[in-house]
């Protein structure tokens, strides 16, 4: 399980807060985790939503890579970036206007940069 920044967002092992110690994040903050906080719901909950945020992030990578290391055609990836924009919609239904600000703008300008020549 992971324990996040609250500040910069940057992810750390659960296993590194023992004792209820905390840790200083490269940015500078101290992340603090206690261990009683969380009930055994909460880690399941938070499990899943790791599991789907993962889900997302290969999804948008291996497109990327797609688009810069390979002939895959472009129509082809167009299908992938559709399958990942609804894939965010089953996920995370109330998030998919991120989809519009944060994937689409990051593959067209890796298209234009690695594509079209």
């Amino acid at each position: 399980m992971a324990i996040r920044c609250s500040y910069c967002g940057r992810e750390y092992d659960v296993t590194l807060f023992e004792f209820d110690m905390s840790i200083t994040c490269v940015c500078g903050k101290t992340v603090k985790f206690k261990h009683e906080q969380m009930t055994d719901e909460a880690l399941l909950a938070l499990s899943l939503e790791d599991m789907k945020v993962r889900e997302i992030t290969i999804m948008a990578y291996r497109i990327a890579s797609l688009i810069v290391g390979s002939d895959y055609p472009l129509i082809d990836i167009e299908i992938e970036k559709e399958k990942l924009r609804e894939r965010i919609l089953e996920l995370f239904p109330d998030k998919i206007d991120l989809f519009d600000l944060i994937y689409e703008p990051r593959f067209r300008r890796l298209t234009e940069q690695f594509r079209e020549w």
